[in-house]
């Protein structure tokens, strides 16, 4: 617990202390059933972010293998203008003084593709403390300053926005003026924002360019103080190009290039030219235990007449070796197999020339010989996945999937090839495409949705080139087609070949970039294809972003997707984020979201049409958002008569991450713990029950469900207490239903900000309750801040 929250808490202990507690009755009528409650509410959701798989649950030990992430194609000077040349989401350079104070920011700036404007940085910190003015954001239809804040997560809109756009090709004068607490952002002479942060305002920071899924160019920066000081002018003085892959750096005196000319597959490998010493690559950060084999290849070219060797070096030096003889001028795969007798939780990999060589590098693997036989997941995050028990889980994306090659990601491992842009801190190399998936769903007994990419332009540079509709079919016939099919041969050879007979599949995500009459369009040309594709699959698509009544990607959006694809879909996708503040009244605002959802479906050609709650979260990973996904877990169970399915994100996510911190799985090299949101997810769905049943009655404040067994022998009564008072609980049961025993389990904390952690990683977790058994009725007694499950046989 921080000291910050001693005073707040021991207020609130002595006022519950002092307080009687509220009561509450309520009444369970076993007889009165409602609809019936879809097991798809707890479902999850996996996207390629954060290292959530590559680096996470595919047991590949090595980050960016084929050296694809690297500085190449991002910032390049031409003259006196800088270049972004890549399509990566938030990709940033910054440069000059953090203790920088009151100045103001000047530069031109032009976009010459992509979907959005430009990320003007200011009072920047470091990665995650840092203020950017957003000119041309959300899909280039607004500007607004957002703030980011290690200590509240991912950054975001702090002050207003102002409609506008950035064009194409043209270049615009910028000025950012930093005074205090103040800010001003002009556009060429138009003032843009004015806002004042009161909200313990960042009051020092660098500088720094920056783009969104858009490639821009750079001139004329310069930075002065207030008093008309020269602090900075020219191009960043960090621009060097970096010679060394992201995560990688160059062991003994060799020279390292990323190289372009003939890599083995891709865009780059790295050449190493050494002298008498020798010379190579190493990555640290890598978990070792003593016993275990470790199999691993690297694809080698070149001369190294001494010949090669890989080691693996552990935090105290010890060290396990293994040589590899001279490679030859064409690339060729070179196996490896390492049995360490030592355990380290920061080993290194060295791969390197014994002495002279000019040597070129790709596709460096390695894998524990027991992940491999189970499959090539990461035990620990499997069992973690597992434990949820998830019915249905949606891959590959979110974003993810708007720009996802599928083809890319299946057959050989070296064949693959990387997801086309850096997305969410990771440029995922397709190790785990669509038959580790599918895979990966049978071992957890989950049902695979698939998100499938229709060919945006905001998200595809080639969108008019590619047939991305026949990609859309192929992917139907390598899941489901026969193994005499064109595309279920390629299954079969990949070694499946048995139908996946995948069910569920997504008309792309969040597509509110695309006005929702274009996007009904293009869910009405493409439903008829893909169900003559396979006609037994389920068909989504992509609906609103939030609780707005109006707006792109509000009700709106919903109402016209609804009014003209009823017919032809089975599912309407939406997404909604919380403010973590809100986990009491979050839930019951979203609840009525649904109802109203629900009221146009009934009047749609298709008022059998279900929702689909495809991304929810509170964005923490507090007892806060623990609470949210109680109260949200209720409000589904509640809304069973029209939503189907649900899936929170995210899901997985290594602890380095530098925003969305709110996953259900966090993990670093070694081990993983649960949020409280999977605490809480892993409770009520181990206490799920089909069939939803009345309750009579004032809760209060409660946020409260009940249900029953399928034979009638088990009720359910889940309930969140969002309040800083304890709760009396009377919960009366109805004839016929005789009341044998009841137990209670309840998750609480006493703090709102605790948390599980790597050291800590069951801090807050289910605890057994005491429940008073009576004739007809129980009793209990609820605390604050608390979510419980009780069981009545």
């Amino acid at each position: 617990m921080k000291i910050a929250y001693l005073p707040a808490l021991l207020f609130a202990c002595v006022f519950a202390a002092l307080s009687p507690a509220q009561s509450v009755t309520l009444t369970i009528d076993p007889e009165t059933v409602g609809a019936e409650i879809d097991n798809k509410i707890y479902g999850q959701f996996l996207e390629h972010i954060y290292h959530s798989v590559n680096g996470g649950l595919w047991g590949e030990l090595i980050w960016n293998r084929s050296f694809e992430q690297n500085e190449l194609g991002q910032w390049t000077v031409a003259g006196d203008q800088i270049a972004q040349e890549s399509m990566g989401t938030n990709v940033r350079l910054t440069f000059g003084d953090e203790n920088w104070q009151d100045y103001e920011y000047t530069l031109e700036a032009t976009k010459t593709a992509g979907q959005e404007g430009f990320l003007i940085l200011f009072r920047v910190k470091n990665e995650q403390d840092f203020y950017w003015c957003n000119l041309g954001g959300w899909g280039n239809t607004r500007h607004a300053i957002e703030r980011g804040n290690k200590d509240r997560g991912r950054w975001g809109v702090v002050g207003p926005y102002n409609q506008g756009k950035i064009d194409s090709n043209k270049w615009y004068k910028i000025k950012v003026r930093c005074e205090g607490p103040k800010f001003n952002i002009w556009l060429g002479d138009d003032k843009v924002i004015e806002f004042t942060d009161g909200q313990d305002a960042h009051l020092t920071g660098c500088v720094g360019i920056g783009t969104w899924a858009t490639q821009a160019e750079f001139r004329n920066l310069k930075v002065k103080s207030l008093d008309g000081k020269i602090l900075y002018e020219g191009l960043p003085d960090n621009l060097a190009r970096r010679n060394t892959a992201k995560l990688w750096q160059p062991y003994g005196p060799a020279e390292i290039y990323l190289d372009r000319t003939d890599p083995l597959n891709a865009r780059v490998s790295q050449r190493i030219v050494t002298g008498p010493q020798g010379g190579g690559l190493t990555q640290q950060e890598l978990c070792i235990r003593a016993g275990e084999t470790y199999e691993g290849s690297v694809w080698l070219k070149g001369d190294a007449p001494k010949g090669m060797f890989v080691r693996l070096t552990g935090d105290d030096q010890r060290q396990t070796e293994k040589a590899i003889k001279p490679p030859s001028s064409d690339w060729k795969e070179y196996r490896f197999s390492l049995k360490p007798k030592w355990s380290s939780d920061n080993a290194s990999i060295t791969v390197a020339a014994n002495a002279d060589g000019r040597v070129w590098i790709d596709q460096v693997s390695l894998m524990p010989k027991s992940w491999r036989k189970n499959g090539g997941f990461r035990p620990d995050l499997l069992k973690a996945i597992a434990d949820l028990k998830p019915p249905v889980i949606r891959w590959p994306g979110g974003c993810f999937a708007s720009s996802y090659q599928w083809k890319d990601g299946i057959g050989p491992q070296h064949k693959r090839l990387p997801h086309p842009r850096e997305i969410w801190d990771d440029l995922d190399v397709y190790s785990f495409g669509t038959d580790e998936f599918v895979a990966m769903c049978r071992a957890v007994g989950a049902e695979p949705l698939i998100v499938v990419n229709i060919g945006s332009k905001a998200w595809n540079t080639d969108a008019e080139t590619h047939d991305y509709t026949r990609d859309i079919l192929d992917w139907i016939e390598y899941c489901n087609g026969p193994a005499d099919s064109k595309w279920g041969k390629v299954r079969a050879q990949n070694g499946r070949p048995k139908p996946y007979n995948v069910k569920f599949w997504e008309i792309d995500n969040e597509t509110w970039h695309t006005p929702a009459p274009q996007y009904a369009e293009e869910v009405l040309r493409l439903a008829p294809l893909m169900k003559k594709a396979d006609p037994s699959i389920k068909l989504l698509a992509c609906g609103s972003g939030g609780m707005g009544r109006n707006g792109a990607n509000g009700m709106p959006y919903n109402r016209t997707v609804i009014e003209k694809c009823a017919d032809v879909l089975d599912y309407i996708s939406i997404h909604h984020y919380e403010n973590p503040d809100r986990f009491a009244d979050g839930p019951r605002n979203y609840e009525a979201f649904f109802k109203d959802l629900a009221g146009i479906i009934k009047s749609s050609k298709n008022p059998n049409l279900k929702i689909y709650v495809s991304e929810w979260n509170a964005q923490s990973t507090d007892w806060r958002t623990g609470l949210y996904c109680a109260g949200i877990l209720n409000a589904f169970e509640r809304s069973s008569d029209t939503l189907a399915m649900a899936g929170p994100a995210l899901f997985l996510r290594h602890v380095s991450a530098t925003a969305w911190d709110n996953a259900f799985i966090n993990f670093d090299n070694r081990t993983c713990f649960p949020a409280p949101n999977y605490v809480v997810m892993k409770l009520w769905n181990e206490h799920y029950a089909p069939l939803r049943l009345e309750l009579t009655g004032d809760p209060g404040p409660l946020n409260c469900v009940a249900t029953k067994s399928k034979d009638g022998k088990i009720l359910y009564y889940k309930a969140v207490n969002p309040t800083p008072d304890a709760i009396d609980v009377v919960l009366n049961v109805g004839p016929p239903f005789k009341i044998r025993n009841a137990k209670m389990q309840i998750v609480t904390s006493d703090s709102l900000r605790a948390r599980n952690t790597i050291d800590q990683p069951n801090l807050i977790h289910p605890v057994p309750a005491k429940a008073e058994k009576g004739a007809t009725s129980v009793s209990y007694k609820m605390p604050p801040y608390s979510a419980a499950v009780l069981s009545i046989n």
